[in-house]
């Protein structure tokens, strides 16, 4: 195993070749972003993938294994194999962004940690899945966000955006700030509103054929999923939505 280490602004490069595979993330990521990975990694399993699943920072919770975590789902969705110490190297219980959760109990974030957890999940695997549970441009450290940390590690990003007004101006705001990183979408997942269970389907129908025309990518709804540990649901989820459409597109 390499012993590679990082500086916290993870500006460098280690020289090792990293492992291809997904960043799931979100402006406000929340239930449906780790749902989102977990299908993705039941679909790339089903494909014959060995996945490694990670989640850098959770904040809100005090145990990785905690029940409802986005660490444990993606954990269980990649076979609960994984030490969960390094699927959720921190985890934090302050609900709060990952600087400030980290700040009130005294913990420092850095990146050699995540550049640990990472390589020994990595190893004998074949893709990796990182689930951002905090927020794609949510500062970890002073110098280090999940965007960050996706770029370091060469991961194609899949966008998670619930259907609003808003949708459109918010994938567009990610998708400059990937730019500035020299990354591209691999996909967009649009989501239920939480707060509009009852929204119009032809304005869920509007909104995805808006971002189709904007991006160079595969935009896609998210499926109605009841049992979140059930694999055979989440991989018939993952393909009658098109899911597979994205598990092709990776960084070269």
């Amino acid at each position: 195993m390499a012993t590679d280490a990082a500086p916290d602004d993870v500006g460098g490069t280690t020289g090792r070749t990293m492992l291809p595979g997904f960043v799931v993330t979100s402006l406000t990521p929340g239930d449906q972003t780790a749902l989102a990975a977990a299908m993705l990694i039941c679909l790339l399993a089903a494909e014959g993938a060995n996945v490694a699943a990670m989640v850098p920072v959770e904040t809100g919770i005090d145990d990785p294994c905690e029940p409802g975590s986005r660490g444990s789902l993606v954990r269980w969705a990649a076979g609960h194999l994984d030490d969960p110490r390094e699927v959720t190297p921190f985890a934090l219980e302050a609900a709060r962004s990952a600087m400030h959760a980290a700040d009130a109990e005294g913990t420092l974030l850095h990146a050699a940690a995540f550049e640990r957890a990472r390589a020994e999940l990595c190893e004998g695997r074949t893709r990796l899945v990182v689930c951002d549970a905090i927020g794609m441009l949510d500062l970890i450290t002073a110098k280090l966000t999940t965007l960050d940390l996706a770029h370091r590690w060469g991961l194609s990003p899949v966008l998670v955006e619930p259907v609003s007004r808003w949708s459109v101006g918010h994938v567009k705001l990610m998708e400059a700030a990937l730019l500035s990183h020299d990354m591209r979408i691999a996909g967009v997942m649009l989501t239920e509103n939480e707060l509009l269970p009852d929204a119009d389907p032809d304005f869920t129908t509007s909104i995805r054929e808006t971002l189709a025309a904007a991006l160079d990518c595969p935009v896609i709804v998210m499926p109605s999923v009841q049992l979140v540990h059930d694999r055979a649901e989440l991989l018939t989820a993952a393909r009658a939505c098109g899911l597979h459409r994205l598990s092709t597109r990776l960084s070269p």
